[in-house]
C-alpha cells in the first residue's frame, strides 16, 4: 500500500500519495490539482477557465499556493494562481463513496482548503471523499463594476468551477459523482446557502450542511458594489469614476497593491463592525455572461427556487465574543428596516434590547447579542422560510460543547463555558491548534458523533438513520409545526425553538418593520438617496469613446506590512464624502424602473404563527 497511487483525469495523469488517519487507516491524498486555469493577466476578475491538459504525470504531493490575503497576522501571503483542489480517498476506483466537498470560511477575504485547517485525517476514517479548495478570494474573486467583463462573483464561479471538475473526475478517486455534499462554516456556509440557490450550482448538488453563516447575514453580499469598487480605485490613485476606466486601472495594478489597498477600506475602529467590503454580488444579466446569482438570495428561497435537496443548517451558541462594546446599540438595528436613526421606532428597539441581552452580565449580553445579530437571527429566519417551501428534510442543529478541539478559545479569549465561532471545525477537521493536544475521553466521545453525524447525512440524507450506542437518537428535522433542533454538547438532545425568547423578538420586530420593496434585485440597481432622481445605470455604463484615466498618486501615505503605500485613512473618508447613501424607505416613483414589479411583502405574515 505504500506505492504512490497514479489517477487519470480528463487532463492527465496525477501522481499522489499514501496516508495513515490517527487511527491507523490508510487513505489517498492528491493536493494541489489544478481544477482551473491560472487567473492571470486578462484573466483576473474573470469567470474561471476549464484547466488546460498536461503532458506525463502531475505531481499531485503538495498543497497548490493560496489565494492572495492578509492573514489574521496582518502579513500578505498568497499567489494568483491559487485554483487548486485537494482530494482525500479511502479507496479508488469503482468505489462509489460520498463526497463531501469543503468550502473554507474568512469573510470571503482570506482563508484556504489546506491542511492547516482542514485536514482530512477524522472524515477519511468514516469512508467518504473528502475535497478541499481554494478561491479567489476579496477584491479579486468579487469585484463587480457592472460590466461584462467584471459583472462579479468571480471567487463562487471558481467554486461552481471547482464542483462541476469533481462531477466530471470524482469517479476516478472511488467517490460518487451522484452523491456531492457540499458543506462550510462561516462565509463558506454561506456560500453553500449560495450554492442552493445559484442555476450554475443546483444541478451539480445533492446535499448541503450549512454551519455559521448563510445568504442572509449582513456580511454576505455587497450592499453597493460600484460604490466599492469606485473607493478601492480612489485609494490607488484612480479619479476616474467610470468602471470601464476602473477596469483597465486596476489591471495594471499588482495583486499586492490591490489586497493592500482593500485593507484601507474599513472606517472604524470596532473590530466586530468592520466587514469586508467585497463578497457575494446579485449580478447584471449580460448576453452570453454566466450569472451565478442575478437576483436576491431572499426572493430565491422564498419563492421556492432553491435545490430540492436534504439541508443541515445551525450555528455555535455564542458565535462572536468581542472584549470590546458598540457603542450605540442603534447599529444592531438591521438596515432592511429602513428606520431612521434616533427615531421613536429606533429607540424603543435600542430599549428592547437592553432589556433581553443586558440586563446580568453586561459582557456576555453583548456578546449573545453581538451573536444574535450576526449569525443566529438570520440563520433561524432561513430554516422557517426553508420549511415553507421545500419538502425536503431540514435538519437544524446547535453547537455547544466546550473542550479541547474547540477553536476559537485558541485564537481569541472565550471567558464562557458556550462553543463560539469555529468550534465545531475542531471536531471535523485535524488542524494546527491541535498539535500535542491531549483530549478527553468525552473529546473523542463529540468528535465521533459530530463525525458520523456529519457523514451519515452525506451517506443517506439523513444524520441519525438507525441509533447506535454513540448516537442514541432519532433527529427530527424541522417541520411547520415543530422547530425541532439538536443541542450538540456533552451529551446529544432534541428541543424545540432554539432561544425562543430572543428568537422570538427578533422575529415580532421582522414581523413588523421588514418589507421587500426590491425584488428581485441586482447590483444594476444604483442605491437611490430618497427624493432624488434615480441613477440610470444604463446611461452611466452607456459605450463611450476611448479616453485617458486620470490616475493622481494620493498625498498622504501610510506603510502596509512595510511595502506598498496606500492613503491614509482621514484621506479615505474625505474622499466618500457626498457619495451615494442607502436611503430610508423610498417612495415608489423613486424606484429604479429596472429592477422589475415593485412590490411589497412580508413574508413573516405567511408564514403565520409559527414564525
Amino acid at each position: 500500500m505504500s506505492e504512490a497511487p497514479i489517477v487519470t483525469v480528463e487532463q492527465g495523469q496525477l501522481q499522489g500519495r499514501v496516508g495513515t488517519s490517527p487511527n491507523g487507516k490508510t487513505f489517498f491524498s492528491f493536493q494541489g490539482i489544478p481544477y482551473a486555469k491560472p487567473p492571470i493577466g486578462p484573466l483576473r476578475f474573470k469567470a474561471p477557465q476549464p484547466p488546460e491538459p498536461w503532458q506525463g504525470i502531475y505531481n499531485a504531493t503538495a498543497e497548490g499556493n493560496i489565494a492572495p490575503q492578509i492573514t489574521l497576522e496582518s502579513k500578505y501571503v498568497g499567489e494568483d494562481n491559487c485554483l487548486f483542489l485537494n482530494v482525500y480517498s479511502p479507496k479508488l476506483d469503482g468505489a462509489d463513496l460520498p463526497v463531501m466537498v469543503s468550502i473554507h470560511g474568512g469573510g470571503f477575504k482570506f482563508g484556504s482548503g489546506n491542511t492547516d485547517l482542514y485536514g482530512p485525517d477524522y472524515l477519511i476514517e468514516k469512508d467518504v471523499v473528502l475535497v478541499t479548495l481554494n478561491y479567489r478570494c476579496g477584491v479579486l474573486g468579487f469585484l463587480s463594476l457592472n460590466i461584462p467583463e467584471v459583472p462579479g462573483n468571480a471567487g463562487m464561479k471558481d467554486v461552481v468551477q471547482a464542483i462541476r471538475w469533481i462531477k466530471s473526475n470524482i469517479q476516478k478517486f472511488g467517490g460518487d459523482a451522484n452523491n456531492i455534499t457540499v458543506f462550510g462554516e462561516s462565509a463558506g456556509g454561506a456560500a453553500v446557502s449560495f450554492l442552493s440557490v445559484s442555476p450554475l450550482s443546483k444541478p451539480l448538488i445533492n446535499k448541503a450542511i450549512i454551519q455559521s453563516g448563510t445568504g442572509l447575514n449582513y456580511f454576505a453580499t455587497q450592499k453597493n458594489p460600484l460604490q466599492n469598487a469606485r473607493t478601492l480605485a480612489k485609494i490607488l490613485g484612480c479619479q476616474s469614476d467610470d468602471p470601464e476606466d476602473i477596469f483597465v486601472f486596476l489591471q495594471g495594478c499588482s495583486t499586492k497593491q490591490i489586497v493592500e489597498a482593500h485593507e484601507q477600506m474599513n472606517p472604524t475602529k470596532f473590530t466586530i463592525v468592520k466587514l469586508n467590503y467585497f463578497t457575494v454580488v446579485f449580478e447584471k444579466e449580460f448576453p452570453g455572461v454566466e450569472g451565478f446569482i442575478t437576483e436576491s438570495f431572499l426572493d430565491l428561497v422564498t419563492s421556492g427556487r432553491i435545490a430540492d435537496i436534504p439541508m443541515m443548517i445551525g450555528f455555535c451558541t455564542l458565535e462572536f465574543i468581542k472584549d470590546e462594546q458598540i457603542p450605540d446599540l442603534q447599529f444592531f438595528i438591521p438596515d432592511e428596516f429602513n428606520l431612521k436613526k434616533d427615531s421613536k421606532e429606533s429607540l424603543e428597539i435600542v430599549e428592547k434590547f437592553k432589556h433581553l441581552y443586558l440586563k446580568g452580565d453586561h459582557a456576555e449580553g453583548m456578546a449573545r447579542l453581538i451573536s444574535d445579530r450576526s449569525i443566529k437571527v438570520d440563520t433561524n429566519r432561513l430554516v422557517k422560510y426553508l420549511v415553507q417551501v421545500t419538502n425536503r428534510p431540514i435538519y437544524f442543529y446547535n453547537f455547544d460543547y466546550v473542550g479541547a478541539l474547540n477553536i476559537y478559545d485558541k485564537i481569541m479569549k472565550n471567558p464562557y463555558n458556550h462553543a463560539a465561532h469555529m468550534d465545531d471545525l475542531g471536531y471535523l477537521f485535524k488542524n494546527v491548534f491541535q498539535k500535542d493536544l491531549t483530549t478527553s475521553e468525552l473529546d473523542n466521545k463529540v468528535r465521533e458523533r459530530m463525525l458520523k453525524l456529519w457523514t451519515n447525512f452525506a451517506k443517506f440524507g439523513n444524520p441519525t438513520p438507525d441509533k447506535d450506542y454513540n448516537l442514541p437518537i432519532t433527529w427530527q428535522p424541522v417541520d411547520k409545526d415543530n422547530a425541532y433542533y439538536l443541542n450538540i454538547g456533552s451529551e446529544l438532545t432534541l428541543q424545540t425553538d432554539v432561544d425562543k425568547e430572543k428568537m422570538d423578538f427578533w422575529d415580532d420586530l421582522y414581523r413588523k418593520y421588514f418589507r421587500i420593496w426590491e425584488q428581485p434585485k441586482t447590483n444594476s440597481d444604483e442605491v437611490i438617496i430618497k427624493y432624488k432622481p434615480p441613477t440610470n445605470v444604463d446611461t452611466v455604463q452607456a459605450p463611450k469613446e476611448p479616453k485617458e484615466i486620470k490616475t493622481a498618486a494620493a498625498p498622504t501615505v501610510a506603510k502596509v506590512n512595510g511595502e506598498s503605500s496606500v492613503p491614509k485613512q482621514d484621506d479615505i473618508e474625505t474622499n466618500m464624502k457626498g457619495m451615494v447613501i442607502k436611503a430610508s424607505d423610498p417612495p415608489e416613483d423613486d424606484l429604479p424602473k429596472n429592477i422589475g414589479v415593485n412590490k411589497f411583502i412580508n413574508f413573516y405574515d405567511s408564514l403565520g404563527k409559527n414564525t
